[in-house]
């Protein structure tokens, strides 16, 4: 039986996705702050990059990771905390560079392995939280270079990039920035995790090996490249 780590699996897209893969037949580790009551799971800060290395360790086979953990600031940049730039730096954007890393090894190792990592449609457009946008482009740009590297391995990286979805982090988003981008949905509704989670299951379980650095948007329509 394969093994699956999902990240930021206490609710949300991540939880979806936990319970996709569960259906799908894997055995399914979740990681999150916290966990529904009656939920198990591995309670880490991925703010702890240091710890990484000694977490993976402890999980031992990792067939499949998912990187979906994240947050938001929804603030302007004038707004911005140092805390709040050092926290969404390291937990949307360091901790899955860091997760990759560390689980990459033992998948050269079986040469084999797949990686999906939640960028946003906000990896391309303007957005309200600069620094969000910021740290999604930056998860656009590491599922490339790490598709690169770990290609001749038998790894496959790619990402997923949502519009807006109906989660805890849509709701703490800017009004003006959720107006903007379901102006252009093409169903007018926010789309729902379970959504997102097949997408995700997709890439971690049937997509073709030729698939590999890819970005599939599944954004209704808000934003087309």
């Amino acid at each position: 039986m394969k093994t699956a780590l999902v990240t930021g699996a206490g609710r949300g897209i991540g939880l979806a996705t936990a319970k996709a893969l569960s259906a799908a037949g894997l055995r399914v580790i979740g990681l999150d702050l916290w966990f529904p009551q009656g939920t198990n799971g591995v309670t880490y800060d991925l703010e702890d990059l240091e710890g990484i290395p000694a977490l993976v360790e402890s999980l031992g086979a990792i067939d499949i990771l998912v990187n979906n953990a994240g947050v938001q600031t929804a603030v302007s940049i004038e707004r911005y905390t140092d805390e709040a730039r050092r926290r969404i730096l390291r937990v949307n954007l360091e901790a899955p560079v860091e997760l990759i890393r560390a689980l990459s090894k033992q998948m050269i190792g079986r040469k084999s392995g797949r990686i999906v990592s939640v960028a946003s449609v906000a990896a391309f457009t303007a957005h309200t939280d600069l620094w969000y946008g910021v740290t999604k482009a930056g998860v656009v740009s590491f599922t490339r270079s790490f598709a690169s590297y770990l290609g001749p391995h038998g790894i496959q990286v790619n990402a997923v990039a949502p519009g807006p979805v109906e989660t805890e982090l849509l709701r703490k988003a800017q009004p003006e920035r959720i107006e903007q981008l379901m102006r252009n949905a093409y169903t007018r509704r926010t789309g729902r995790p379970e959504e997102i989670a097949e997408a995700i299951r997709w890439l971690a379980l049937d997509a073709p090996v030729i698939l590999n650095g890819a970005v599939i948007d599944v954004t209704d329509g808000c934003y087309l490249r």
